[in-house]
């Protein structure tokens, strides 16, 4: 009985070990087959990108304009900045992803000024603008990002942990933005993916998966990895250095 107890431990304890380590590792056996769809989510420091960027042909970061300083600030608030400007991260970059920025307060009163800053850092870097993904929640400020080159994508909300209610004002509207733009792409969560794919199956589509392996679909992940319209995955990697 002892011996099965201590069995029963180790067992345990190798298996929290190996759970932890799974998050460390780039090529997960999930996503084998469509490693090049899979992009690092959240790369908000040099130290990270400069690991990420050997392993994954694209990678995602957050941008947050700060208007004092006409300054694009590489963060997510609420989260304490490190004052990383975005010139300064492509700078760093040793390889020339594919970039996904998440640009969080992109809106119509500020997206000239932001669209300006982002080409003096491009130019700056001789950085492609067909590389780089501008995503926001306001779909009508992204024409002039698309008709300059940019690839481009309407954030959708949340919709499969709200009520029925407001789901369909969701969904409305969604529909209203997205017939004034036939040439945007879509990013949601995964969890939205049967009924984002139902309503638009022919619509470019950017989803993330970054739940931990006890909350995953694996039966959704595989329909969406194989799904020719979603050009890309994002997924949450740890890294030693520069995590944040």
């Amino acid at each position: 009985m002892i011996k099965k107890i201590k069995l029963f431990i180790i067992s345990t304890i190798i298996a929290a070990m190996l759970y932890f380590l799974y998050s460390y590792i780039p090529y997960r056996i999930e996503f084998y087959g469509h490693y090049d769809k899979i992009w690092a989510h959240r790369n908000n420091s040099i130290k990270k990108a400069n690991i990420t960027e050997k392993y994954f042909k694209g990678i995602e970061l957050d941008l947050y304009y700060q208007e004092n300083g006409n300054f694009l600030d590489v963060n997510h608030p609420p989260a304490k900045s490190i004052h990383l400007s975005f010139s300064d991260f492509l700078a760093a970059l040793k390889r020339q992803p594919f970039l996904w920025l998440d640009i969080k307060n992109l809106n119509s009163s500020n997206s000239q000024v932001i669209l300006l800053s982002l080409q003096k850092a491009l130019q700056k870097h001789h950085y492609p603008i067909y590389k780089i993904l501008i995503e926001t929640r306001f779909p009508k400020v992204l024409p002039p990002f698309t008709k300059l080159g940019f690839r481009s994508s309407y954030y959708l909300p949340y919709l499969f942990n709200i009520d029925s209610v407001n789901r369909k004002k969701e969904l409305l509207s969604i529909q209203k933005n997205l017939k004034q733009q036939n040439d945007i792409g879509i990013s949601f969560n995964y969890n939205d993916y049967e009924l984002i794919h139902k309503l638009y199956p022919n619509r470019i589509k950017y989803t993330w998966i970054i739940d931990g392996l006890r909350h995953r679909n694996f039966n959704t992940s595989k329909k969406i990895l194989n799904d020719t319209t979603v050009k890309v995955v994002l997924i949450r990697i740890k890294t030693l250095k520069g995590h944040r």
